[in-house]
């Protein structure tokens, strides 16, 4: 298989190809793994019942995969990678802003899961910690290395590993009688968990274009949005409950640890199918962080600021290894922040239909305003806002930054196309 040779650039009509059935594969595999497990396990140590946190994940991800599935629906009329979509809000170095960011997400999410996948590749090969994940990152990066096409081929094959591994964990979820009642319901911890785990699919719709942009220009919204919604919504939600039910069943609250103590006589494979799960996520880590540090101008081809990000990501991981388990629910919220307002800006220019020019800043200050309105909305362990203290500690400021910032740019464009300077601008 060839090398991809494009970067940043739009996708030229005759190297379109593949079909929307390709994303299904692709999400359902990027989100068949160990970390929405630990939020399904999650919603258990937060205190609620096992059908409140069931609930809480399932709503969550409903929520979730839809903001990445209408992101996902933007890359055949496009051809552009997601991020590269943002300049025509932003402007080319406005974009620079939510390009940074995200790059030093997918550094994140490279490092939170290598460091479960590095343990895992370690105690497989009976091998020390550094060494497992260096094997796990270069494996990684080889397959970010040669791009887009094999990306959604390893997903598709791995895809059927991990199916038949949490089959088996939600075999043995559903067995043993009924599951003693602990914990309750209480509206902030609710709304947090959904919060929670609405953002653990919301963060990846910075990445969703990069995977559907070669698809042909003919293929249709709906078909793009169903594809990806069902992938991601599947596997994440399936997960998750799965993750509530062992944790409630067998009274473990720590993902690792419940992993071992619920494969059985299965560890092996159990081990290698969590490996699996982390190369599908990271995969997309490596490739879209690459995208991200392109759509900034820095003067790299794709294929070195590939090898950049593996490096970088596993160093963080090799270093922040320790600290995983107690940063982890901060780390999902404060990673979110900031794509809610940016999502919202996005999404509205891409369902515009004037063609009048729009102000080349205004998409930066709607992302701005979006964001300082979702401040005292916001609920984690660094920061409490006072809307979301009053409301218990429920998080809304997802929902508050993606509408506010909508709802700034949508007026920004019918107040600029209104404009005497707009009217003399050709489309």
């Amino acid at each position: 298989m060839e090398r991809e040779q494009l970067g940043t650039e739009r996708v030229p009509s005759q190297e379109r190809h593949g079909k929307p059935g390709s994303l299904f594969f692709l999400w359902f595999a990027a989100n068949l793994g160990i970390p929405p497990w630990f939020l399904g396990v999650l919603g258990v140590s937060l205190g609620l019942s096992t059908g409140s946190a069931i609930g809480a994940v399932v709503l969550g991800s409903a929520i979730g995969a839809a903001m990445l599935s209408l992101a996902s629906r933007l890359g055949p009329r496009s051809g552009l990678a997601q991020l590269a979509q943002s300049r025509t809000s932003f402007g080319r170095r406005g974009a620079y802003l939510p390009a940074a960011l995200n790059w030093i997400s997918c550094l994140g999410w490279f490092a939170v899961n290598s460091v479960l996948g590095g343990e895992l590749t370690a105690q497989l090969l009976h091998l020390p910690f550094a060494l497992g994940l260096l094997i796990l990152s270069v494996v990684q990066v080889s397959v970010a290395f040669v791009g887009h096409d094999l990306v959604h081929r390893v997903e598709r094959y791995i895809a059927i590993a991990l199916f038949v591994t949490f089959a088996f964990f939600s075999v043995k979820a559903a067995g043993g009688g009924p599951i003693a009642a602990t914990g309750g319901f209480h509206f902030g911890t609710f709304a947090l968990e959904v919060a929670i785990t609405a953002s653990y699919l919301f963060s990846w719709a910075p990445y969703a274009s990069d995977y559907s942009r070669y698809l042909p220009e003919s293929v249709g919204g709906g078909r793009v949005f169903w594809s990806s919604f069902l992938g991601a919504f599947l596997s994440s939600a399936w997960v998750e409950v799965v993750g509530v039910l062992l944790a409630e069943r067998l009274h473990i609250q720590s993902a690792v640890p419940l992993l071992q103590a619920a494969s059985g006589g299965l560890m092996l494979f159990v081990f290698a199918a969590g490996i699996l799960g982390t190369v599908t996520a990271n995969v997309l880590n490596i490739y879209t962080g690459a995208m991200s540090l392109l759509t900034m101008d820095v003067r790299l081809s794709r294929t070195a600021a590939t090898i950049v990000v593996g490096v970088l990501g596993a160093l963080l991981a090799y270093f922040g290894a320790s600290g995983f388990s107690a940063d982890y629910e901060n780390f999902l919220l404060i990673l979110s922040y900031w794509v809610a307002p940016w999502l919202g800006v996005v999404l509205v220019e891409g369902v515009r239909l004037d063609p009048t020019p729009r102000p080349l800043r205004s998409g930066i200050l709607a992302f701005a305003v979006g964001l300082l309105a979702s401040v005292p909305f916001m609920s984690q362990s660094l920061f409490e806002g006072p809307v979301a203290r009053a409301l218990g500690g429920a998080d809304l400021a997802y929902y508050v930054g993606f509408t506010v910032a909508a709802l700034v740019y949508g007026v920004s464009l019918r107040a600029g196309s209104r404009s005497p300077a707009a009217r003399r601008v050709p489309a």
